[in-house]
């Protein structure tokens, strides 16, 4: 048995690292093939895009400031509106949910405890390879559209895929610590996956609908989609503030967990 539960675990997301970067490789590939295609026809989808309801836009991601003529406005909608939150909060939730839930699940947590790891080195340990998951998982999707981007002479500007990767990052990080809190209360796989899956959703629907009611337009503060997306950093940059209250909201989790994991009963 690994005595580092750390480098157990790089050991053994090996495959599933693999099993990622294939199918965003692939992605990549087909999304930028498929946009150097018909670049010439994108004032047509401009139009069109026009022509949605504003709603419409909004509930898929898009803004008033969307631009599919180029590159970075392509990606702006195609992937970092939807699939690409998807994915990476699959990544997060999925992470967070493994640490005590998933473990007390599988009956290893106990036998995890009764050696000479304590309770906080091992969710520290744990909570670095969540992160650490997270961080790989958005490094392979920056290279494949850097490259990508390059190989088909489409412009794309490094720094500003880089802004989109880090708030994209700290949105997966903020699920992954919300559902390793709920675990670490509950002790209950299901019950972690269904709230933390319910709660993203939920953050979604509220930014994407609060903003088109005025009684309801200040709730989109509550949202943590909110934050990853508003400023739009794929066409604007790294916008700080919004990376500080995902980096809190995060922190914040992660030192809750640490407490409801010291009075967690596993046995």
């Amino acid at each position: 048995m690994f005595r580092n539960v750390y480098l157990k675990n790089l050991r053994d997301m090996r495959n599933n690292l693999i099993y990622w970067t294939i199918g965003i490789t692939i992605l990549g590939l087909y999304v930028s093939y498929a946009y150097s295609s018909f670049a010439e026809n994108l004032d047509t989808w401009n139009e069109l895009l026009k022509s949605f309801p504003e709603e419409l836009m909004h509930f898929f991601g898009g803004s008033e400031v969307m631009d599919m003529t180029t590159f970075a406005g392509f990606l702006n909608l195609e992937i970092f509106g939807v699939m690409a939150p998807i994915m990476l909060i699959i990544v997060g939730i999925n992470s967070g949910t493994h640490i005590v839930a998933g473990e007390l699940n599988n009956k290893t947590l106990e036998m995890v405890m009764s050696t000479s790891i304590g309770k906080n080195k091992y969710l520290f340990q744990q909570t670095l390879v969540m992160i650490t998951r997270i961080v790989i998982i958005s490094i392979i999707l920056w290279g494949n559209f850097f490259i990508f981007a390059n190989l088909f002479n489409l412009e794309l500007d490094l720094n500003k895929l880089t802004a989109i990767m880090f708030h994209l990052g700290l949105l997966s990080l903020s699920f992954g610590s919300f559902s390793l809190l709920i675990g670490s209360i509950t002790g209950n796989k299901a019950t972690t996956l269904g709230l933390s899956a319910g709660i993203a959703v939920l953050s979604y629907f509220i930014n994407s609908i609060s903003p088109m009611i005025k009684s309801i337009e200040n709730l989109k503060y509550s949202s943590v989609f909110y934050y990853y997306k508003h400023s739009e950093p794929l066409i604007n940059g790294i916008n700080f503030e919004s990376i500080l209250v995902m980096l809190f909201v995060s922190l914040l989790f992660i030192i809750l967990s640490f407490v409801a994991f010291k009075y967690k009963d596993l046995y």
